[in-house]
C-alpha cells in the first residue's frame, strides 16, 4: 500500500498481521495462570520435610526435648565437615520443631558440640560457606536452610561410605 509516497515492505505488513494473530494467545488468563503455577514448582517450602528425609536424618543425629542436638554415629567417623553441617542442620530442625528459638551458632558453639578445636571448625565452616551449604546470617553467626538439608545428607553419607569401604 502507498500512503504519502512511502511504501510499507511486504515483509513489515506480514509481521504486523502475525503479531496481531498470536497477541490474544500470549496475554489469555488460562496460559498466564499455568506459567504461574508451574513458576509456584520453583519454591522450596522450608516447612515441607518428608519422613524419608527425616528417617534419613535420625540415622546421625537426634533432639532433645530441649533442643540439643546428639550424634547417633561416633564423631571420629566423621569428618569436622560432616560434624559441623549435622550439628548445624539439627539446630535447624530444633528450631522447626518449636524446640529452640534461634537457630545460629557460633564457631565457639559448634566447635564446642562437635569435639573440635576452634581453628579447625572455623575453617570447615569458611569451605561450607563457600559451598553455598552454611550461611552466615550476623558476625559470628552460622546456619543451614532445610532446603539443602537433602544434599548435606547426600555429601555425608558419601564421606562415610568411604570410610567405611577403605
Amino acid at each position: 500500500s502507498q500512503k504519502c509516497g512511502i511504501q510499507e515492505p511486504a515483509s513489515f505488513v506480514k509481521f504486523i498481521s502475525l503479531a496481531k494473530l498470536s497477541l490474544p494467545e500470549m496475554t489469555s488468563t488460562g496460559s498466564e495462570a499455568d506459567l504461574k503455577a508451574k513458576l509456584r514448582e520453583l519454591i522450596i517450602d522450608e516447612q515441607e520435610l518428608t519422613a524419608a528425609l527425616i528417617d534419613r536424618v535420625k540415622g546421625f543425629i537426634r533432639l532433645t526435648r530441649d533442643g540439643k542436638v546428639v550424634f547417633m554415629v561416633p564423631l571420629e567417623k566423621l569428618p569436622i565437615w560432616a560434624r559441623v553441617l549435622l550439628y548445624l542442620a539439627g539446630k535447624r530442625l530444633a528450631k522447626e520443631a518449636g524446640l529452640i528459638e534461634n537457630d545460629v551458632a557460633t564457631i565457639e558453639e559448634i566447635s564446642s558440640a562437635i569435639g573440635a578445636d576452634y581453628f579447625s571448625t572455623a575453617g570447615r565452616l569458611k569451605e561450607l560457606k563457600d559451598q553455598q551449604l552454611v550461611q552466615t546470617v550476623e558476625r559470628g553467626g552460622y546456619i543451614v536452610q532445610l532446603a539443602k538439608l537433602h544434599e548435606i545428607l547426600d555429601k555425608v553419607e558419601k564421606a562415610l561410605g568411604s570410610r567405611t569401604a577403605g
